[in-house]
C-alpha cells in the first residue's frame, strides 16, 4: 500500500455521504484532508465526533461562491502549506419535469453540480502550475451523464458538463503533471438515497436493472477516489469511470 503521509487533499461536501466516506478513507491512509461543505451543523459534527485527534480543518461554505471557495482555499494552504489532490464531490440532485421548471431551479442544479466543480478545480490548479508540484483532481459526476431519467433535465445536462469538463481539464493540465478524472457512480447506498427509496417494490426493481444486483457503498466510491490520486493511477486522465454495479452497460 502506499504511503500518503504528508500528502493534503481537500474534498468538497465531505459532510455526509460519498463525501464523508472518501474524507474516511483518506484520513485512515495517512492524509491530511480539508473539508468543504454548506452544512455548518454537520460539517461540526463530523470533524468533532468522526475525525476527532485527526490531521483534518475545514471550512463552511457555498461551491457556488467564489469568494468562498478562495477564502477556504487559502485556509487550507495557510492550514497545510500544500495541496496534492481535490476531491470535488458536491453534487445536488432535485427532480423536476421540464415543462415545469423554473430558470431558477435550472440554475441552481446547473450552479451547485457544474460551476462549484469549475471553481474549486480552478483553484486548486491554479496553485500546483504555480508552485510546479503536481497532483490529482477527482471530480465526482454521475452515471446520468450518459443516462437520462424523467424529470432530470438539468441534473444530467449538469453531469454530462462534469464529464466534459474533466476532459479538457486533463488536456490543459496534463503539460503540468496534473491528472484529472471522474467518477461516475450509480445509486449509492448513502442517507440521500435511503429517503427516496421507501417502497421495497420499487427498490426491487431498481436493483433488477443492476447486473451485480445491489447498491453500491459510498466505501466503494471512495476506493476508487484513492486509486485514482495514487501513484499507480498517473497514466490515467481524462477518464470517467463508471462504478454502478454494471448498470451503463446492461439493456436487458
Amino acid at each position: 500500500m502506499e504511503n500518503f503521509t504528508g500528502k493534503v487533499s481537500i474534498v468538497t461536501g465531505a459532510a455526509a455521504g460519498m463525501g464523508k466516506a472518501i474524507t474516511s478513507i483518506l484520513v485512515n491512509n495517512g492524509y491530511s484532508v480539508f473539508l468543504f461543505d454548506k452544512n455548518k451543523k454537520e460539517l461540526l459534527r463530523v470533524v468533532q465526533d468522526e475525525f476527532a485527534g485527526k490531521n483534518v480543518d475545514y471550512f463552511c461554505g457555498d461551491v457556488t461562491k467564489k469568494k468562498d471557495v478562495e477564502a477556504a482555499f487559502d485556509q487550507c494552504i495557510n492550514k497545510f502549506g500544500r495541496i496534492d489532490a481535490l476531491i470535488a464531490n458536491v453534487g445536488l440532485i432535485e427532480k423536476i419535469e421540464f415543462l415545469e421548471m423554473t430558470e431558477e431551479q435550472w440554475d441552481k442544479t446547473l450552479d451547485v453540480n457544474l460551476k462549484g466543480t469549475f471553481l474549486w478545480g480552478q483553484a486548486v490548479a491554479k496553485w500546483m502550475v504555480q508552485n510546479g508540484c503536481g497532483g490529482s483532481i477527482v471530480n465526482i459526476a454521475c452515471m446520468r451523464a450518459s443516462l437520462v431519467g424523467k424529470s432530470m433535465a438539468a441534473y444530467a445536462t449538469a453531469k454530462a458538463g462534469v464529464r466534459m469538463l474533466t476532459k479538457a481539464m486533463a488536456v490543459e493540465l496534463a503539460p503540468y503533471k496534473i491528472n484529472v478524472n471522474a467518477i461516475e457512480p450509480g445509486r449509492t447506498l448513502t442517507d440521500g438515497l435511503k429517503q427516496h427509496v421507501t417502497d421495497s417494490d420499487a427498490e426491487a426493481c431498481r436493483l433488477k436493472l443492476i447486473p451485480l444486483g445491489r447498491f453500491a457503498m459510498a466505501e466503494e466510491i471512495a476506493t476508487t477516489v484513492l486509486f485514482l490520486i495514487s501513484e499507480q493511477a498517473k497514466y490515467i486522465t481524462g477518464a470517467s469511470i463508471p462504478v454502478d454495479g454494471g448498470y451503463s452497460i446492461s439493456k436487458d
